[in-house]
């Protein structure tokens, strides 16, 4: 039993020696393949495209971020009587950027006039150039929401964008975000804008109809005046004074709403109409109230012109990639050559156990 293993052993270390000897003898081959290997993998690593990927991290705006905009609405609320809530007025603003970024349109309405559309579609045709932007607002921009189960500690959504330079990835990831910026803003700015207007249309709504209603009141009761005082004429009732004071008074109490009125007699009756026309109608406190909302709502949309504010906060800006993605040179270089020798050592194992 021991001779057995002893011829086996014996066995095994003269096929590992052949197996070195025919590699060796072919060590030139072997060499050379894998150089033409590591060379072919070389040229990839060195004439790939590069990417670099800048990142940036946003979170809901904050008061210093609402800025102008938020003293306008606080404004707003002061002049129309109702609370202000910041803190909707900040997730109105954070949600409509969220809204606009996921938007695929919205991401190739940038990329279109971006600078890197514009360096990858240079010389296509215009069907590439479709295709390449498409791709780009596809695959170029990641967006990732934070994830409490794999990193309890994340607060804010992740925006990514890649490009050939680290520098053109960097500028255009902060104009993306800004223009998106812009758009939010916009978006509750018109809405703004709208319930400003419906707010000056009600107020000039109950405006009129107060003017209206008075106006029909006065009129009504200047003819009324008018009926008693020619009544009182035609009955020679001169002055009141000559009516007993609790008819005087139930008269002057009951007003036109009794047929009576004419005997408050013609000198009262004419100083009633006198003092009418003279001083005209008589608004309530409501309707100077509602005059001076009405001027201090008109400048508000026009403030909106100029206002400045940010519908996000950053966490981090988007960064200088100082890292590249790919292509790993260095990595790229070991496995092709790591893969020409295993292949040329493969190669001449095979042939030799072929020959034998």
């Amino acid at each position: 039993m021991s001779n057995e293993v002893t011829l086996n052993n014996s066995n095994d270390e003269i096929d590992l020696v052949e197996l070195f000897k025919a590699l060796w003898d072919k060590k030139v081959w072997i060499i050379l393949s894998t150089f033409v290997f590591a060379l072919v993998a070389g040229i990839y690593a060195f004439t790939a495209k590069e990417q670099w990927t800048s990142k940036a991290e946003i979170i809901p705006p904050t008061t210093v971020d609402l800025g102008e905009y938020l003293t306008v609405r606080k404004e707003y609320s002061r002049i129309i009587g109702v609370d202000f809530d910041e803190s909707a007025l900040g997730s109105a603003l954070y949600s409509n950027f969220n809204q606009l970024i996921y938007s695929l349109d919205e991401r190739v309405d940038f990329l279109k006039n971006s600078e890197l559309f514009k360096e990858l579609s240079k010389d296509q045709s215009e069907e590439q150039k479709v295709r390449t932007l498409n791709m780009l607002a596809a695959e170029n921009i990641i967006l990732t929401k934070p994830d409490p189960k794999k990193n309890p500690d994340a607060i804010g959504n992740k925006i990514s964008l890649f490009a050939e330079k680290p520098a053109l990835a960097q500028a255009t990831l902060a104009k993306l975000i800004d223009m998106i910026n812009q758009k939010a803003l916009q978006l509750d700015f018109d809405n703004f804008k709208v319930w400003v207007n419906e707010k000056i249309t009600d107020l000039n709504f109950e405006k009129e109809k107060i003017e209206w209603d008075l106006k029909i009141q006065e009129k009504v009761q200047l003819e009324q005046l008018d009926k008693a005082y020619d009544t009182a004429g035609r009955a020679g009732i001169k002055d009141y004074s000559t009516l007993g004071r609790d008819n005087v008074q139930n008269i002057v109490v009951n007003d036109a709403k009794v047929p009576y009125q004419f005997m408050l007699g013609e000198k009262y009756l004419k100083a009633q109409i006198d003092v009418a026309h003279e001083k005209g109608i008589i608004f309530p406190a409501r309707y100077y109230q509602i005059q001076k909302q009405l001027e201090q709502l008109a400048p508000l949309a026009e403030k909106l012109k100029t206002v400045k504010a940010n519908a996000f906060s950053y966490l981090s800006s988007p960064d200088y990639p100082v890292t590249k993605d790919k292509p790993k040179r260095v990595l790229i270089l070991v496995i092709g050559a790591l893969l020409g020798f295993i292949l040329s050592c493969l190669v001449v194992l095979v042939r030799n156990a072929f020959v034998k």
